[in-house]
């Protein structure tokens, strides 16, 4: 399985219509996860002077990536035959993601970080990471695909997209560059927008903005940049969940004792 021929190129001005289109939903997922980027976690990443340290990341990041496959093999088999047109697209994904946690594996062996592949199986889950991975397996289930469309697609992987657009970089500084973190900045960045031209509650001349069916995905998609950036610090041993308004606007910012030098 080769991801490069899974993704199609990424069409920048079809992506910049569906932004302006949406961006009642596009403008706070992007404040919310630019917040992200800019908390805790990402000063621990780019501080890192040894993939080695990577360690507590990779091991949790690995139950992440072999599980969210399934999760879209879920999404897929339970399509109803109402939403078969999304067959497609679920599987593309899932196709795309089946691997991935395989290259990781393969990327701690050689550099390192465990010794056998049976380590992984031994591996803890962090509550947040818990708490990620089964808003996914409860969207599933709900089967409302907007939902799962805004809060997995659109908010989820755009964190993603932010996640390796650092870490990929940086292990190429560390002299542990690799294709798991490569793909994932092009792959993610793709599924982050173009999902949302499956969204159907809103005609192209309608004004979704004050509609309680928009607040309702809207909500949906920052419980999971919270959920994601929760996780994220949850790998590195520090118990912080942010929390974000409508606008996206972080609402309680790390004190103090959260931030690392």
């Amino acid at each position: 399985m080769t991801e490069q021929t899974v993704y199609e190129v990424v069409d920048q001005g079809k992506m910049d219509a569906l932004r302006k289109r949406h961006a009642w939903l596009v403008e706070p997922i992007y404040r919310a996860s630019d917040h992200i980027t800019r908390l805790p976690f990402f000063t621990w990443v780019r501080n890192l002077n040894d993939a080695r340290q990577f360690k507590p990341v990779a091991e949790q990041l690995y139950y992440h990536s072999a599980t969210f496959p399934k999760v879209l093999g879920l999404m897929l088999g339970m399509t109803s035959l109402r939403n078969n047109p999304m067959m497609p697209f679920y599987a593309k994904h899932a196709f795309g993601e089946a691997d991935h946690h395989m290259l990781l594996r393969d990327w701690m062996l050689q550099h390192g970080l465990i010794r056998n592949a049976s380590e992984l199986d031994n591996v803890i889950t962090s509550l947040y990471t818990n708490a990620c991975v089964n808003m996914a397996y409860q969207l599933a289930i709900e089967q409302d695909q907007e939902k799962w469309l805004v809060a997995i697609n659109s908010g989820i992987e755009r964190c993603s997209n932010d996640f390796f657009k650092v870490v990929a970089p940086k292990m190429y500084e560390l002299n542990a560059g690799h294709c798991y973190f490569d793909i994932h900045v092009e792959a993610d960045e793709h599924h982050s927008i173009m999902g949302l031209e499956y969204l159907t509650s809103f005609p192209e001349d309608s004004n979704p903005a004050d509609s309680h069916r928009a607040k309702v995905l809207l909500r949906k998609a920052l419980e999971g940049v919270s959920l994601w950036g929760g996780m994220l610090h949850s790998w590195i041993g520090v118990d912080y969940l942010p929390r974000f308004d409508d606008e996206g606007e972080l609402i309680n910012p790390p004190g103090s004792q959260f931030r690392l030098q």
